[in-house]
């Protein structure tokens, strides 16, 4: 099973990337993988939506600051 233990959204030359790191534990519990990293640019709509709704809440955020 793969467990996600971080991600970011970063701003691409290419439009919005998502990349993320992982570990992978077996049916024991047991980690047999450990921080594995990929990553995708982001081209759906429903996907590019949630990351705008996400970044507008971290401005009204730091405005609030």
């Amino acid at each position: 099973m793969k467990i996600l233990t971080g991600f970011a959204i970063l701003n691409d030359r290419n439009g919005k990337r998502i990349t993320y790191t992982y570990d992978v534990v077996d049916e024991m519990g047991s980690v047999t993988e450990s921080n594995n990293k990929e990553s995708y640019i982001v081209l759906d709509e429903e996907t590019k939506s949630a990351i705008s709704a996400l970044e507008q809440l971290v401005e009204n955020r730091m405005k609030e600051v």
